[in-house]
């Protein structure tokens, strides 16, 4: 060290001086470089300025994190924490570089706590404040109970209706807060369709909802049978019409006489069956009924059949699949011809009576013993 120093002291470097262009306009110089610096500032604050925002962190929440049979009663919500840094490191941002975790060790009792949080932002671009110490938890214990599923369905086609549902199994077994099972259902939906008939399905996934909040699903319960197999049995609905009986008559009455008047009796029967068949059943027509050369008033008794799948009811209440009915036909004779004689033609008037002499016609050979004496011609 001392061997440098004399060496410097006595070497080239002991007269050297700062080149004068450095010295020169010292200040002037140092002055242009601030301001350089602060227009350099200024530009790259103007295009990517410092940034801030509000956003919402998932809280992480693992019921096996939990100590002995304490569960969370509801799920932790969510907490706000504001992020700092650059215009372009804010928008880049992603929510999984932060965890929330809560300090579940600290429960040592059932109900509404407050819980030590920690939260780590993994993110070195951006700044955490505002970040809460504690969160907010609901706990409850552990427990399970066995309920019955309820299966909700669909509306069925117009004239058809449910007769029976059917769930195998018909209960499940529900795990979760024991506040929450007591008032937890477990049901199961399923869509009918345009269905008319019996329907099986099977591995439906059964749900567990809270009847007193609108069917809210009820995350914090699981089902430990988690699917099952419906059977809905789907009847037509039997419904009732008043049909009108139509008589079909065949051919035509005698010659020289009318139909004038056909009646049914009863005009009228009512239907009983299932509604779609019903539907199309507003006119009932006879068998064909044959009035071939009728010249009088005839009654025709025959049997009614009521469609396929359908039935008459009674007066009485009874039913019946066929009926008799009478059809009276009024049959008319018709009025015989009159010849109306022709009038004769009137006497023609002296003055237009023809100028033009009358032929005289030619005298009978013979004579009519006892007749009278033709007049001689003028």
């Amino acid at each position: 060290m001392n061997t440098m120093r004399r060496l410097r002291s006595s070497g080239p470097w002991r007269n050297r001086q700062a080149p004068q262009w450095i010295s020169r306009n010292l200040r002037v110089k140092l002055l242009a470089i601030l301001l350089a610096l602060a227009s350099w500032v200024v530009v790259v604050y103007a295009a990517n300025p410092p940034d801030s925002r509000q956003i919402l962190v998932h809280v992480q929440q693992d019921s096996q994190q939990l100590p002995g049979s304490y569960v969370l009663a509801h799920a932790i919500n969510d907490i706000g924490v504001r992020i700092s840094g650059t215009r372009d490191h804010v928008d880049a941002f992603q929510l999984s570089s932060i965890r929330a975790t809560p300090n579940f060790d600290a429960i040592h009792h059932t109900g509404i706590q407050q819980l030590p949080l920690t939260v780590v932002n993994t993110d070195p671009n951006v700044e955490l404040t505002d970040e809460p110490p504690t969160v907010t938890a609901d706990v409850d214990l552990l427990g399970s109970t066995s309920v019955k599923v309820q299966v909700r369905t669909s509306k069925t086609p117009v004239g058809y209706q449910i007769s029976s549902i059917t769930a195998d199994p018909t209960s499940v077994q529900l795990i979760g807060p024991h506040n929450e099972l007591g008032i937890a259902q477990a049901v199961v939906d399923l869509n009918l369709g345009t269905r008319t008939n019996t329907l099986t399905q099977d591995g439906l996934p059964v749900l567990v909802v809270d009847p007193r909040n609108g069917n809210r699903p009820l995350t914090d319960v699981t089902v430990k049978e988690g699917t099952v197999r419906v059977t809905v049995v789907i009847k037509p609905v039997d419904g009732s019409l008043v049909a009108t009986v139509l008589p079909q008559l065949i051919g035509q009455v005698a010659a020289g006489h009318v139909l004038s008047v056909v009646s049914v009796d009863p005009p009228t029967v009512i239907l009983t069956g299932p509604q779609d068949l019903i539907n199309g059943a507003q006119q009932l027509p006879t068998t064909q009924i044959p009035i071939y050369g009728l010249t009088a008033d005839h009654t025709f008794t025959i049997t009614l059949d009521a469609p396929k799948g359908l039935v008459f009811t009674l007066a009485s209440g009874a039913t019946a699949t066929s009926i008799p009915i009478n059809v009276h036909v009024s049959v008319g004779a018709l009025p015989e011809a009159v010849v109306t004689p022709t009038p004769p033609s009137p006497a023609p008037s002296a003055t237009a009576r023809s100028t033009t002499p009358t032929p005289c016609p030619s005298p009978s050979p013979t004579a009519i013993v006892g007749g009278p004496t033709p007049k001689p011609c003028p």
